[in-house]
């Protein structure tokens, strides 16, 4: 039955179920990471009146919080989660699911019109085999956050446009300037800037590479070239304007991210530290395996992944040189130096690749690492960040997947039986762990991953519930005389401000204007100190709710002004 549907047919409904297959990964096992998390957090608040921001307390009048902008991020993803939420009402998790699902569906859509001036050069089915294994494969999708999709789906449409104008053919040129499509071309690559600090340069990569080209072959296409390049200083320049007006800073920009112990971040000293390099993330063998192969399940583990590493590594760089060299020489072959569609396709992903290995190096070559407790080794910079190559994994993958559905074949038979074993076996991993896992999980009540614990989901919807109608609108503090994160994440996303029993004994005599509703949090498993046990008795705290699923009971309380004599 299936031979007799035309290719054009079967390669869209690849590339639709290749992005259900995606979007189904995002349903199984949804994560709200602390990134998105503060991001939506500065959502709500902005919801509230208060701009893009994160509440904090007032110690010297907790009825008026102190509200920071948010800085560590561009404003991008809080504008888009407070729209949502507009949509969406206070279900966080839904307008996570609708930001990662257009994420993935922009991506997928741009790579769908980047790779359509290949297509002469591909074999008929190429598009289905492409999409249907970036659908199934976790890499190079493995480690994703809330900005990156949605980042990486901009600067591809960027591409995909950029693609298309320097591949026009004769009378599309005649008819059209190509002016619009230069302009929404760096216009979505402005849009990747909204959302991470990182695609600055390759937003730049788009404008700049047009108008190389149009200076050196498409003289017709500099006006839109220059055109778009002022667009973006303009866009980017409004960009940073906000973020030292508005903001305050533009980390990354203006300072470093370090907390380091021993200086803060403002003041951390400049240097050429080369030994970051030795934390150089293996960026060809994460472009197709995910850190999901357990090593340390092995006898000699370290020495299985750092040979595993090396031999991919090796494979990849040795396909892509060799593929690339055959495609440079047929290129010749036609005796002009118009680079050829392929040729041309495999530059722009090299120049994408570069870019973000490039930023990534001169970052962690300036500045010292940052001392934190959530990186492997508490050393952390740049590039021993595995997510940030993201832009690179895709690359290097289309990269191989092209090579091996070239037509004429651009590999040798050797080679391309190689490539096609590197894939297939980063494909068999896959179904192996993810996808095994996503087909267990899927059909589950979809929630946040630390909420698949059974009995939780209708403690989850009080908790939320009470969040929700506490307060009025306005921020309410949130004690707590111990740490639990699914309490932490509701209260935050709810726009409420965390405080330690630590901190509030500390500040004794609390001050305040006029009452102020608390909520305390405390571990039922343990009994609360003398010093809490006395603060709760001195406020007339009641318990309001009990979740002994998620280890948790809440009293409420009121804070009342001090009465002078």
């Amino acid at each position: 039955m299936f031979s007799k549907l035309p290719w054009n047919l079967l390669n869209r409904l690849a590339f639709g179920l290749a992005v259900l297959l995606r979007w189904a990964h995002e349903l199984a096992m949804p994560q709200l990471t602390r990134d998105m998390q503060t991001q939506t957090e500065s959502a709500v608040n902005l919801l509230r009146g208060q701009g893009v921001s994160l509440a904090r307390v007032n110690w010297q009048d907790l009825a008026q919080p102190i509200f920071e902008p948010l800085n560590l991020w561009p404003p991008g993803y809080a504008w888009l989660m407070a729209g949502l939420l507009r949509v969406a009402g206070p279900n966080v998790l839904l307008a996570t699911q609708m930001m990662h699902w257009a994420g993935l569906l922009g991506l997928f859509t741009a790579w769908w019109y980047l790779l359509k001036p290949l297509r002469p050069y591909l074999v008929p089915w190429a598009p289905a085999a492409f999409f249907l294994f970036w659908g199934l494969s976790n890499a190079p999708f493995h480690l994703l956050f809330g900005t990156d999709l949605l980042a990486l789906a901009c600067y591809s449409g960027g591409l995909a446009l950029l693609f298309q104008l320097l591949t026009r053919p004769a009378a599309v040129r005649q008819a059209s300037s190509g002016l619009a499509a230069a302009l929404l071309m760096s216009s979505l690559g402005f849009g990747a800037c909204l959302l991470r600090f990182a695609y600055y340069p390759l937003a730049f990569f788009l404008p700049l590479s047009l108008l190389l080209f149009a200076w050196r072959w498409r003289p017709a296409l500099r006006r839109p070239a220059l055109a778009a390049l002022l667009l973006l200083a303009v866009l980017v320049a409004g960009l940073l304007v906000y973020q030292a007006r508005v903001a305050g800073d533009a980390y990354y920009i203006t300072q470093f991210y370090t907390q380091l112990s021993t200086e803060p971040a403002r003041r951390a000293t400049l240097g050429l530290y080369w030994h970051h390099l030795r934390q150089l993330d293996p960026v060809f063998y994460h472009s197709f395996f995910s850190n999901e192969l357990d090593f340390s399940r092995l006898p000699n583990g370290t020495l299985g992944r750092a040979g595993a590493v090396w031999l991919v590594s090796g494979l990849v760089v040795a396909l892509l040189a060799v593929g690339l060299g055959r495609e440079q020489r047929a290129a010749r072959r036609f005796g002009r130096l118009w680079p050829t569609r392929p040729v041309l396709f495999h530059l722009l992903l090299l120049g994408t690749a570069g870019l973000c290995a490039a930023l990534l190096v001169a970052l962690s070559l300036r500045y010292p690492a940052a001392l934190v407790g959530w990186f492997a080794g508490g050393s952390w910079t740049y590039v021993a960040d595995t997510r940030y190559f993201l832009p690179a994994f895709v690359s290097f993958s289309a990269l191989l997947l092209v090579l091996v559905l070239a037509r004429p074949p651009r590999l040798t038979p050797l080679a391309r039986t190689l490539g096609l074993a590197v894939l297939g076996a980063s494909l068999l991993l896959s179904l192996a762990t993810r996808d095994r896992r996503t087909a267990q999980l899927l059909f589950q009540p979809p929630d946040f991953f630390i909420d698949k614990v059974p009995g939780r989901h209708d403690e989850v919807r009080r908790l939320d519930a009470l969040l929700r109608a506490a307060g009025a609108g306005r921020p309410v503090l949130v004690g707590r005389n111990y740490y639990n994160k699914r309490v932490e994440i509701a209260a935050r996303l709810a726009g409420h401000i965390i405080l330690d029993a630590d901190s509030l004994l500390a500040h004794q005599p609390l001050r305040t204007t006029r009452p102020v509703l608390m909520l305390f949090d405390l571990n039922p498993a343990v009994p609360p100190s003398p010093a809490v046990a006395e603060f709760l008795r001195r406020h007339q705290a009641r318990p309001v709710l009990a979740l002994p699923g998620l280890g948790a009971h809440l009293w409420q309380l009121r804070l009342r002004p001090r009465r002078t004599r």
